[in-house]
């Protein structure tokens, strides 16, 4: 598999226009997070499935950090709902084994349980999720993911935001690999559109630094 550029693949985001840049100084019209916070930065992964090329190479790019980090496991499964369009091309490209796992908690008819999917005990499963700030969401699914007898020693996202994620989840003896930074994807953003506004430049520098 030919191996695929980081900066190629961020210009491309950016030309997309799936990482948004707020042109603004003023805080209370920033982007607004899921933990009720508000950033001048944030990358949309919602809209990578409508990006269906996009997507491909993304999930190429995943597969070449999991050789390049040698990452072991016996299952791959994305953490609902962000990280499971990568999870299914990662498990196609490699030809693995993939999880689901129920957002809503078990259920008692059916197919029971939290899991979908064969596993067995002690099978190791490296988890996607699109998005990491503090992980305590994460940390939510792997502990529920424990409980059927598995081990989650990896997390890949997407992104990471730049929280306590990374500490959070070692303390949890799992190992945080990310294909960006906020920071990695703004720099590339200031290269490409370099006369836009620089005291919101400045600003977001002095942010994410």
């Amino acid at each position: 598999m030919e191996k695929i550029s980081k900066i190629s693949l961020i210009k491309e985001i950016i030309k997309l226009g799936i990482f948004k840049v707020t042109e603004t100084t003023n805080k209370n019209k920033w982007i607004l997070l899921k933990n009720g916070s508000r950033a001048p930065v944030f990358l949309d992964t919602s809209v990578f499935i409508s990006h269906p090329l996009l997507l491909e190479k993304i999930n190429k790019y995943i597969v070449q950090i999991i050789k390049e980090e040698k990452i072991k496991f016996d299952k791959i499964m994305g953490l609902p709902y962000g990280g499971i369009p990568f999870t299914y091309g990662v498990a196609n490209i490699l030809k693995v084994p993939a999880l689901a796992l129920r957002k809503e908690g078990k259920k008692n008819y059916s197919t029971k349980g939290d899991l979908l999917g064969k596993f067995k005990k002690g099978d190791k499963v490296l988890l996607i999720e699109d998005a990491i700030v503090t992980a305590n969401t994460a940390i939510g699914f792997i502990k529920r993911i424990r409980q059927d007898n598995l081990l989650v020693k990896d997390i890949i996202s997407i992104v990471d935001i730049g929280g306590l994620g990374f500490k959070n989840l070692k303390n949890e003896d799992v190992c945080l690999h990310s294909l960006f930074t906020w920071k990695d994807l703004f720099i590339v953003y200031k290269s490409i559109y370099p006369d836009k506004n620089k005291n919101v430049y400045k600003l977001i520098d002095d942010i994410l630094n």
